[in-house]
């Protein structure tokens, strides 16, 4: 006779909630049942959420073996109301395939961990296809090519600290170091309480690996191959963005402008940058020491493709390998080029909080070298 999987399972609830603004309506779950089906290895998760927005919502589930020491089970083939879009409301159900996860393991110490938010993850702006104008006239690494590219989408912001926090929650992976050599002070006060501002010091490696996690929650095809970290352009997943699709929606529709709002410098609180005074200074993070730092990733004002700190706040990792001759290198026009095949350092794009303002021109190119983590560099998802 089969053993059961479960001999009894208990739950708890985590929420994770979005509080960018004080209006926001907290998501809760409530009346929680999880029973094994009799002679099987399917797990019925029945639960209840409410969200007085009417928010779509993410909801994901993590297990444990050990009475929640550490939730490493391999669970990953679950069905009904699990992942992006769900609505709230009663009699929600999920089914947890364990058998397919975690065959012929048995015992009493199973937890079922219930994790909900209200954060738009997979949100994105349409850039349309089209020719534009890349790099600019006179420029030495970025000399003026033209560039045909595919219609795509683009987060409307960088990647926030609550949204990698669902990311490091559900897969285990290391959250952003709290000090290091380009720190005068610890920031774990900054990426556990301000959720709505940049992550910061994560890697090129930890931005796609969280491409490719966020690929599997919505359905699509990962893009990346995490044992040699090619991309493949052919997958539907989300991906960080090229560096040719970058610029393109960093100049929101504006052609050869120096800047995404055109060509007047970016005092007046135009973007975050080194010299920026604008009436936000109150609510910047301290991430130097002395005041200075990111903004909420939804502040200033956006461009015309309405995407927000496409200039200042933080770099943007691109998906490119940099190469200083690769735009006088590549034919003109370019269709949806991804850059050279290998290199050393990756692209980073943009400028960030405590940059000067050449760095946030749209044709401004920089690198670094992948397994970079600086409290600088964050990224942007794109699709």
């Amino acid at each position: 006779m089969r053993r059961k999987l479960f001999k009894l399972i208990i739950f708890c609830v985590l929420f994770f909630t979005y509080s960018a603004f004080a209006q926001n309506s907290v998501p809760v779950i409530d009346t929680v049942n999880v029973i094994q089906n009799q002679g099987s290895m399917r797990v019925d998760i029945n639960y209840d959420v409410v969200d007085f927005d009417g928010d779509s919502l993410l909801v994901l589930v993590k297990v444990s073996n050990n009475g929640g020491v550490s939730f490493s089970v391999p669970a990953q083939t679950f069905s009904g109301d699990y992942g992006l879009g769900i609505v709230s409301g009663i009699n929600k159900h999920i089914i947890w395939n364990a058998g397919t996860d975690y065959p012929e393991h048995y015992g009493e110490n199973f937890i079922v961990k219930l994790i909900v938010s209200d954060v738009k993850i997979n949100q994105l702006s349409s850039i349309p296809q089209g020719n534009y104008s890349m790099g600019v006239d006179g420029g030495t690494d970025n000399p003026i090519h033209g560039v045909t590219l595919d219609n795509f989408g683009i987060c409307p912001h960088v990647v926030t600290n609550e949204e990698y926090k669902l990311f490091c929650e559900m897969t285990n992976h290391d959250p952003p170091p709290t000090e290091g050599p380009n720190k005068q002070q610890p920031t774990s006060h900054y990426y556990d309480n301000k959720w709505n501002y940049p992550v910061v010091a994560v890697s090129w490696y930890d931005a796609v690996t969280y491409c490719n996690w966020l690929s599997k929650v919505a359905g699509f095809e990962p893009c990346y191959n995490t044992t040699t970290w090619n991309y493949d352009s052919s997958k539907n997943g989300f991906h960080l963005p090229t560096e040719a699709q970058w610029e393109k929606a960093a100049r929101g529709n504006l052609e050869q402008m120096d800047f995404p709002w055109g060509n007047d410098p970016p005092d007046g609180g135009r973007c975050n940058y080194l010299d920026y005074n604008g009436s936000l200074i109150s609510i910047m993070a301290n991430l130097d020491g002395n005041g200075k730092g990111t903004l909420p990733v939804d502040t200033l004002t956006a461009n015309g493709y309405v995407l927000f700190n496409m200039a200042g706040n933080v770099w943007e990792w691109c998906n490119d390998w940099y190469q200083d001759d690769y735009y006088s290198q590549s034919p003109s026009p370019s269709k949806n080029p991804i850059g050279p095949t290998v290199g050393d350092k990756k692209v980073i794009r943009g400028g960030a909080w405590n940059s000067s303002d050449i760095y946030l021109r749209c044709y401004y190119r920089y690198s670094k070298v992948p397994h970079t983590k600086l409290y600088d560099i964050g990224f942007r998802i794109a699709r």
